[in-house]
């Protein structure tokens, strides 16, 4: 062999090696990338029946975002529950007034590690209506709070499939008591597509799963027979008795005690002369089948 076919083998050679070196990292990552976790869907909520409120604009504002609190975990999820409650909100809320407006806002969406088998969910938010010089006239508040058990063969409780199967429940709960709230104080608010008042029209509504088909809520619109518009009004009443309808025997201690332990540990506590909810342990009826 000549010394320059000699030199022509060695440097095919070295190319050989390099492109090997080089395919090294790749063929880890490839490896790796087959133990990705799957992707998740979306949390939609535009299968859901409308809200319409009789005002002329919604706000929805998110104050949820970088908060922390003990073995927080919520960024971890594969959806923030800040981002599916605030899509939630967009979607179904929708004015159908001429004037004022209503801010929706969420004080709290966060998960939290509960030993080694639960995740602890909270939300906190409210739902303010101003007139049109801008004076709030009615508002709700509602809170859920659940330690959920995790699914074991979907890793530990930080797994994204837990913290998305979490999210999940978490929203569901969170609907269920903010519908009651919104149908029980601001019924005279509520208003069908078109801005006709049906008061007392909204019934609750399950989230379902993504995807899944929903049958809208029965409504009863009310009749006025004589003709007149009623004002607006906010209905106040105790927190107790906002319970009365998920709770017939009195609300129950757990309630009181997960609602204290939320407000300890996100340092804050509700006082307001406006209606207030706040749920612990929801009743089995409200959560969907598949859970």
């Amino acid at each position: 062999m000549s010394l320059k076919q000699q030199n022509t083998l060695s440097l095919k050679l070295k190319l050989c090696a390099s492109a090997l070196l080089l395919m090294t990292p790749l063929i880890g990552l490839t490896a790796c990338s087959s133990d990705d976790p799957k992707t998740f869907a979306p949390l939609t909520y535009d299968y859901l029946t409308p809200i319409f409120f009789n005002v002329g604009q919604i706000n929805v504002q998110n104050l949820a975002e970088n908060q922390k609190y003990p073995r927080d975990v919520t960024n971890l999820s594969p959806v923030l529950p800040a981002a599916a409650l605030e899509n939630m909100a967009k979607t179904r809320f929708q004015a159908r007034g001429s004037s004022g407006n209503a801010n929706f806002i969420i004080n709290r969406a966060s998960l939290q590690e509960q030993g080694h088998n639960g995740i602890y969910g909270q939300m906190d938010a409210t739902l303010d209506i101003f007139d049109s010089s801008n004076k709030k006239v009615a508002s709700v508040a509602a809170s859920v709070n659940h330690t959920y058990n995790i699914d074991s063969s979907k890793g530990a409780a930080s797994s994204k499939a837990n913290l998305y199967d979490a999210t999940q429940k978490l929203m569901q709960d969170m609907n269920v008591e903010l519908e009651f709230q919104i149908r029980k104080h601001l019924g005279n608010w509520i208003v069908d597509a078109t801005g006709t008042p049906v008061a007392g029209s909204i019934q609750t509504q399950d989230l379902g799963k993504p995807g899944s088909t929903v049958q809208p809520p029965t409504t009863t619109p009310t009749t006025q027979s004589s003709g007149k518009t009623n004002t607006p009004q906010s209905s106040p009443s105790s927190d107790d008795d906002d319970l009365s309808a998920i709770f017939p025997g009195g609300k129950p201690d757990t309630v009181n005690k997960t609602t204290q332990e939320g407000q300890q540990s996100s340092g804050k506590t509700t006082n307001s002369k406006f209606p207030v909810g706040s749920l612990g342990t929801l009743p089995e009826g409200s959560t969907p089948k598949g859970y």
